[in-house]
This record gives C-alpha cells, sequence and structure tokens, in this order.
C-alpha cells in the first residue's frame, strides 16, 4: 500500500500508546514501548511528524466552560452556485468563524462550516442575509449538544471494519456540556488559541505574546496552562492519522435514529478499535462523526448503514483534500472576553454591517 503499510510493530505501538495516553511523558513512553532510550522515541515522534501522521499535542478548548453565557458551536451546511472562494470571503467576515471545510460533489457546491455562537438568532440572521443576496443559496444549521469525543486509529485493527456491532450495549462514555465554574484571568484567555494550533511550547508563546505588546512571565503561563487542565478547560489530546495524509480520506456522516441513548451508543461503537480516526459529538436530535480512514471504508459504508433498521436517515458528506483555497482554519476570536463579567458576547450588529458593505462594493 505504501509507506504507512511498512510502520514497524514498534512504531505502531507507540502510536497507539500516544493517542490513548495523551499525558504520557517521553520516559513513560520508553517503559511502554520496546524503545530503549528516550532520544529514540524523540527522533522517532519527530520523523512521524514529519511524515505527517502525528500532529500534536493539541489542546481541545471544552468552550461550555469558558464563558457565564451560553456559547455554542455549530455547523453550518451551506449550498452555493458562486465560487466559493467568494462565499468563503463573505463568511471570514463573521470573526467567530473557526472552520471551513470543502465538500466534494458533483450535483452542488457545498461547505461545511463551524461557528462559535454567543446567539444563534443572530448567527442564523447573518446566514440568511448571504442567502437574501444570493452569496449562498441554503444552509442548514445543527448546534452541538455534548462535548467533542476523539478516538486515535489502533494501528493493529481493521481498515475496513465491519458496522456489525453498532448496536452493542456498552459503557457509553459521559458526553455532556460542562458549565463555567473557574474566574479566568487575562494570561488564560492569551494563551488559548496558541495550544489549539500545535503552539504549545510555553516559551514560543511567550515569544508571539511579546511580539503583540504583552508581557507575560514564563510562570504566569505555566500556571495558566496547569490551572485550565486542572479545571477541565483545556484537554491534551494527539491527532494521529492511520495512514500517510496521502492515502487518507476524510468524511462527515450525520445519522438520526429514535432517542438520543441510541445514537449515543450508535456514535461509541462506530468504527471502534479499527484503523480509522474518529471524532464524534451529539447535535440536538442528530448525531455527526467526523472521520478520516482508508478509501476502502467509505465505499460500502452507505450499503452498511442502511442495513441498520433503527437508523432512519444519514447524510454523508466527503470532504475534498488538497485543496488549500477551499479550506479555511483560524485561531478562536476571544478579544470580546469580559473578565468582569465572565461572559464572550460577540458583536453581530458589526458582522452584518461589514457584509451589507461588502454587497454594495462588489
Amino acid at each position: 500500500m505504501g509507506k504507512i503499510h511498512k510502520l514497524s510493530d514498534r512504531e505502531k505501538e507507540l502510536l497507539n500508546v500516544l493517542g490513548n495516553h495523551p499525558e504520557i511523558s517521553i520516559k513513560e513512553l520508553v517503559n511502554y514501548t520496546n524503545y530503549k532510550r528516550e532520544s529514540s522515541v524523540g527522533r522517532k515522534l519527530h520523523q512521524l511528524r514529519e511524515q505527517r501522521i502525528l500532529d500534536g499535542p493539541l489542546y481541545d478548548l471544552n468552550y461550555s466552560k469558558l464563558c457565564k453565557n451560553p456559547l455554542h458551536k455549530m455547523f453550518c451546511i451551506i449550498e452555493t452556485d458562486n465560487n466559493q472562494e467568494i462565499v468563503i470571503a463573505y463568511l471570514k467576515l463573521i470573526e467567530p468563524l473557526r472552520l471551513v471545510l470543502s465538500v466534494l460533489s458533483h450535483h452542488k457546491k457545498v461547505l461545511v462550516a463551524v461557528f462559535y455562537s454567543s446567539d444563534d438568532v443572530e448567527m442564523k440572521a447573518l446566514l440568511q442575509l448571504l442567502k437574501d443576496n444570493n452569496i449562498i443559496t441554503d444552509y442548514l444549521i445543527r448546534v452541538w449538544c455534548s462535548k467533542r469525543m476523539v478516538e486515535n486509529p489502533n494501528f493493529f485493527g481493521d481498515y475496513n471494519p465491519s458496522l456489525d456491532n453498532l448496536l452493542s450495549p456498552r459503557d457509553i462514555p459521559d458526553m455532556s456540556l460542562k458549565c463555567h465554574d473557574t474566574c479566568w484571568n487575562e494570561c488564560d484567555i492569551a494563551i488559548i488559541p496558541y495550544l489549539r494550533f500545535n503552539d504549545t511550547k510555553l516559551i514560543e508563546i511567550l515569544r508571539k505574546e511579546k511580539n503583540l505588546h504583552r508581557s507575560w512571565t514564563y510562570e504566569q503561563v505555566r500556571y495558566s496552562r496547569e490551572k485550565m487542565l486542572k479545571h477541565g478547560l483545556i484537554r491534551k489530546d494527539y491527532s494521529i492519522y492511520p495512514f500517510s495524509p496521502d492515502q487518507c480520506i476524510r468524511f462527515g456522516l450525520f445519522l438520526i435514529t429514535e432517542d438520543t441513548a441510541l445514537m449515543q451508543r450508535i456514535l461509541y461503537n462506530f468504527a471502534r478499535g479499527a484503523r480509522v480516526y474518529k471524532e464524534y459529538v451529539l447535535c440536538e436530535d442528530e448525531g455527526w462523526v467526523y472521520c478520516v480512514c482508508h478509501p476502502s471504508f467509505l465505499k460500502d459504508l452507505m450499503r452498511k448503514l442502511d442495513q441498520v433498521e433503527e437508523i432512519k436517515e444519514e447524510e454523508v458528506y466527503l470532504i475534498r483534500t488538497g485543496s488549500g483555497k477551499y479550506h479555511f482554519a483560524r485561531y478562536p476570536v476571544l478579544k470580546y472576553f469580559d473578565f468582569d463579567e465572565q461572559t464572550l458576547k460577540y458583536p453581530y450588529h458589526e458582522y452584518r454591517e461589514k457584509i451589507k458593505q461588502k454587497l454594495e462594493n462588489d
């Protein structure tokens, strides 16, 4: 198959341990694997990063604990007749835009956009404004109502797994969103964006913050990171590809069942223990699964899902790869955080005016 199939068992074991235990130290990795020296582990991790199989450590933001006011994360499935670059240019005017992915479709132009939202009504109104002015033709909003769960691949697992166990009873992990219970200070909020985008070395964070004329001490930054880990605002993780990126496909899948408990079980069991990278989340009465996998898994996926009577509806979105101009990601925008009130509210009226101004100029 290529490079990734030439991984030794020792390398596979290393990736499995790291994916399952993101808090593990280099010294502990030596004890858990067949490597004899810390330097050997360090070199191997560097090599895997260069091969773009391993990314991280990253720190996932548990956004529901960030502020006292409701803060949501939402998927927006956007259809358009325009060039996707035009649509993305308008979406970028909305500061809480987190991510845009282009969907591979032969019938219509589709984007998946992810936003933070402090006001779902206002967010919907902005998308409606774009629709009314023919920038987009339609949109569908799905709001997250659970934590984002991540499962890294099992490198000894099947890369084209069966879905026969989707309904098997399991002890499902807690997916509930937690509430704000800790006061966050300026240093805490300032370093969050770096932690999410692989800028995790504290000395690098200090240097970049100094360029922004913010002079924290090393101890302040270290304490903030430990504080956020302790109180659950951030969570350390790694993102591990099951194969080299050029051998992988990415897809998102929405599922509908009759009840939430059944949905959680299906999401948990989906490709569990396989050589598949998986994220999943509940979106009101639906479930969303995002996978990075071998192409053969997707090839027969819909037929397998159609055989599960408990799944009432499914939608699959194949994410376009190798097309950076149609993909976009940026730091969470936290400059509107009110430290006295511990709230984060975005100025949607400003985004509306910027969109109107761009419509007039274009």
